[in-house]
Formats: structure tokens, sequence, C-alpha cells
């Protein structure tokens, strides 16, 4: 069987560019892989980061992979499309996350079915996160020129009901990335130590976790928020500033490679998420990796993989008020370390051999409506 993978790898930085390249590796196990990722993903002028390529990660990309694919030439599209026809595969697995890259991708997943291809999405978003409705349409086409698809949960198997129902979409949740293990670095300066790591953007909530560390002022804990900005960083700058708590809040503003996460992780009890809205997070596996509970918002993206007392706790969405409870709370009982089992035994299983397994099978997998219809069935029994 011949595979086309078709998406971000390594150097690329960012959890899809892992989880593609991992899921390449993996599908090896299932025929013949050719790994196809971008020569350019995104323009400088429209990235809102540093820059999107660590040189430290191409030991981290499959095997062979080739740099091909332009995301804003429609005649690359065109030839790229071209000699993956030639080649000729029985599948394509090709990640869903932005509109930005989403015409390429539409483009080239539109081309291969129509040659007879099986297309795959792999769905980690099925909107943009805080995106103008034509951004949610590009998304939405290119999920819909795929055969089937795979999430890593109920909430975006429901939001892809919305615009193509009769899709037929299987639920796998998120596997464990291979990170380093520490050295142990950072020392540790309280006795509750709080993280919250990865892309900091709006819709993640910085500033109302900031907000809740300002109402516990003074109190034994400490809060490291570490990864890139995306939006104004002098925003959250100077929200810290002015905050009562700004000695115990510390702002690492930048891409941390994967040893240097690993350290923070290390150091932390309690990994911290409060997003205003989910549809899934590649922090959670990170943080199971390293046997840390999770702190998040009650949203339905986070309810299927945060079990509170087993695997962290749930607090209600944009209610900085109740998230400095959960944190007092979790400094009074200073209970973070006593989630190892349930921890363990959520980790068990998160393989990416099953992970791609599911997405093999998903054709038969129930239509996405099928996930809208469950949900409104138990509701209406609940009632």
């Amino acid at each position: 069987m011949k595979i086309a993978v078709i998406g971000p790898v390594p150097p690329f930085r960012s959890g899809v560019a892992k989880h593609t390249g991992e899921v390449a590796k993996a599908l090896a196990a299932h025929g013949t892989v050719r790994t196809v990722s971008f020569a350019r993903q995104y323009p400088g002028l429209l990235f809102p980061g540093e820059d999107d390529r660590d040189p430290d990660t191409f030991d981290a990309a499959p095997e062979d992979t080739e740099y091909a694919l332009d995301s804003i030439s429609p005649l690359n599209w065109r030839k790229l499309s071209a000699e993956l026809k030639a080649w000729a595969p029985d599948i394509a697995i090709i990640p869903a996350w932005t509109f930005f890259t989403a015409p390429a991708l539409t483009y080239l997943a539109q081309a291969l079915r129509k040659q007879g291809a099986r297309v795959i999405s792999i769905v980690h978003n099925a909107a943009d996160h805080e995106g103008a409705g034509w951004k949610r349409a590009l998304l939405s086409r290119q999920i819909q020129a795929s055969d089937s698809a795979i999430t890593h949960n109920r909430a975006l198997a429901q939001a892809i009901s919305a615009f193509a129902p009769d899709l037929p979409v299987a639920i796998s949740p998120h596997p464990l990335f291979a990170y380093p293990e520490p050295i142990g670095s950072l020392a540790r300066r309280a006795r509750l130590e709080l993280l919250m790591f990865g892309l900091i953007r709006p819709y993640k909530g910085a500033d109302l976790l900031v907000e809740a560390m300002g109402r516990l002022a003074g109190q034994d804990m400490r809060l490291t928020i570490a990864g890139e900005v995306w939006g104004d960083k002098s925003m959250l700058e100077q929200q810290i500033a002015k905050s009562p708590a700004r000695a115990q809040i510390e702002l690492v503003a930048r891409y941390l490679s994967d040893a240097e996460a690993a350290e923070y992780f290390a150091r932390a009890d309690s990994v911290v998420l409060p997003y205003r809205q989910v549809t899934g997070s590649g922090v959670v596996p990170v943080a199971l990796h390293y046997g840390k509970p999770v702190i998040a918002s009650d949203l339905a993206g986070f309810r299927e993989i945060v079990t509170p007392g087993e695997t962290g706790w749930l607090v209600p969405a944009e209610d900085s008020k109740a998230l400095a409870s959960c944190l007092e709370a979790r400094l009074a009982a200073g209970d973070t370390g006593h989630l190892a089992h349930g921890i363990a035994a959520a980790r068990a299983g998160l393989s990416w051999s099953h992970f791609v397994q599911t997405a093999l099978d998903s054709e038969t997998a129930p239509p996405a409506w099928d996930y809208v219809a469950t949900e409104q069935a138990g509701a209406s029994a609940r009632a």
C-alpha cells in the first residue's frame, strides 16, 4: 500500500508539525510512505511569530521528507499534484488546522481523490480560532475534500457536523510525544509551581490566569507562562507589571526547544490551561508524558482528556475567581502529586500505532452528525 502524508513536519515548529511527523513514521508499518512537507508554509510578512522553523529538529522529521509544497503558489500545487498522481498513492493523509494552508491542501486532496486515492483528514481544528467567516469556510472546504476524518475528541466531531454531517469521523485521543528527559536545571521557587505552556494567543486566557494570580498575591506559589506570543505581547507584560502578584509571575515569551520545555515541565506541579475555547490541545499529552496534572477550563475539548481527581481539575471557563479558588485549593491540599496513578492509567494506550490504525479504519466510523445526535439523546435522558 502506498500512503502519502502531506503537511508540516519538523523542522517546522508546532504541535501539528510534530504530530504529522509522528503519524508518517508510524504509518511505515502499513506500507510505503511518501512524506511531503512545505518548502514555504507561511510568508514571513504574515507569520505572527519570530520564525516557523527550528533547524535543530531536522532529525525529528520522517526519513526522506520532501520539502516541496509552497502554500501560496497555485503553479506549485499543480506541479506537485501531478507528481503525486504519477506516484499513485492508495491513501493520502492530510492535517487540517488553519485557513492559511487550506487552499493548497484542498487542491491536493481534490486532485488525489479524483484519481482514486482515499483521502483522510486529521482534523486539529474545524474552524480557525478567533477567525472570520471566510477563514472558517476555507478550512471547512478542505475537510469536505476528504473521504473520512479523524479527530482527538467528540467536540471536534460535532463541529465537523455543521458543514460535513455525513463525513465519517473517527475519534482517537492525542498520543504522547517522545520528549527528552529533564536534567533538573530549574530550581523550585515555591510550594506550588504552576506552568502555562505553548503559543500564547488571546483565546488561551493567559490574561485570566494573571488575574487569578492577582487574587492570590503573597501566597506560596509561582507561575511561569512560557511560549511565543502571537498577538500584543506588551498588553500581557503590562498586565503582569500591574498585578499585585507580579513578583510571583515569570513570563518566558519565546519559543522553547524540547529540551528547555522538559525543564519547565519538570519543575511544575500542575499545568494550567485557562482557555476561553478549545478544540484540542497538544499540551495535555505533554503534561501527561511528564506525569503532571492539568488544571483546565471546563470545556468540551478538555472534558474528554482531563478527569477531575484523576488527571487534573476543571474550572468554569472565563472565571478568574473560580480559577483562583482552584489554585488556592491545590496549594492548601498539596495534592498535585497524588494523581500519579490516574495519570499513568491515562497514558496507557496513547500510542501512535493505535492512532494511525484508527485513522486507516476511519471510513467505517460513524458520520459526524451521529455524535451530535448521541449528545442530544444523552442530554434528553439526563433531563
